[in-house]
């Protein structure tokens, strides 16, 4: 004797747990030893559901009097009885069922992929060494003294631990999310997102002193955001089972906030001190200079007429 059906019990993140074979019209469904499907969920009434075949490759589902009755997800409705299809989710208790045919069409089979290069746990390392190299090697570069070595230490060690929290972070998220923790994806892509963060920086800033360009900064902080948007992107994609538009609007959004609070902040704390001067904040050696600036007499002109325009104003 071949099984009618199955009755398939859900996990959280839609993945099949379990798979009860029905033998018989009507079957029920419930925590007694008689039932025909048994579950171990305490919300469930001993005798909760009566399963029979329904028209069309359906199934009627009637509840028998339990407390907790039963809904057909999405809707939180509860129904004393209703026909389900096979793609319909019926809970009961905390437990997710859902019904199908012996002659349900499954899906084809997927080919086995090879494993992708971020995913290991050897590149991961690869990456985070080096990222640790630029973190200790800009350190270095922020100390003048021999004496603050213990800074460079503080420094580096902070920014260890932030990456370490973050990559953890999103490593949880996965795991109650998605169910798959991919520390070492999640670490690779962290690392790297932080390099790609370092050399664009750099590259702009390269730039901006070359040929005396301050809006390249503007330009700068609109990649760096675009960056920073990409790397919770794929932070998303390893973690959750969302598509890839929502991850992409969702990592976007986030980036918007991050640099748009930062940026309004920053200018919020010019404004509100009138020492600062607006100025370039890159300074780099000579020889990247592509462009002629003013000649040391021409400075030295502007910095008398200056002068004199302020006596004049104090003299006043």
């Amino acid at each position: 004797m071949e099984p009618l059906a199955f009755v398939e019990v859900m996990g959280r993140h839609g993945e099949v747990t379990a798979r009860h074979p029905i033998w018989r019209w009507p079957s029920r469904v419930g925590r007694s030893y008689e039932m025909d499907v048994l579950l171990d969920d305490p919300f469930v009434a001993a005798g909760h559901l009566e399963i029979r075949e329904g028209p069309n490759g359906g199934f009627q589902v009637e509840d028998l009097q339990s407390v907790n009755g039963m809904v057909v997800l999405p809707s939180p409705e509860k129904r004393t009885c209703v026909e389900v299809k096979p793609e319909d989710v019926v809970r009961i208790g905390h437990t997710q069922l859902r019904i199908r045919p012996r002659s349900y069409a499954v899906a084809a089979e997927r080919p086995i992929l090879q494993t992708t290069a971020y995913r290991q746990s050897v590149l991961f390392l690869i990456v985070a060494a080096v990222v640790l190299a630029t973190f200790v090697w800009d350190a270095y570069l922020t100390t003048s003294h021999r004496d603050e070595k213990a800074i460079m230490v503080i420094l580096v060690a902070l920014a260890v631990a932030a990456g370490a929290v973050w990559i953890a972070v999103w490593s949880l998220v996965g795991r109650t999310v998605g169910g798959r923790v991919n520390f070492a994806a999640h670490g690779f892509v962290a690392c790297a997102g932080v390099l790609a963060l370092e050399l664009w920086t750099m590259a702009v800033g390269y730039l901006a002193f070359g040929f005396d360009a301050g809006w390249l900064e503007t330009l700068g902080l609109a990649g760096a955001a675009a960056l920073f948007a990409y790397i919770v992107y794929h932070h998303l994609r390893l973690a959750s089972r969302s598509g890839r538009r929502m991850c992409a609007a969702v990592a976007a959004v986030v980036s918007l906030v991050a640099f748009g609070g930062a940026a309004v902040l920053t200018n919020l704390t010019a404004a509100m001190d009138p020492a600062v001067q607006s100025h370039s904040q890159s300074l780099k050696a000579p020889l990247f200079l592509m462009v002629s600036g003013i000649t040391p007499a021409a400075f030295l002109e502007g910095a008398d007429r200056l002068k004199q325009e302020v006596d004049a104003m104090a003299s006043d």
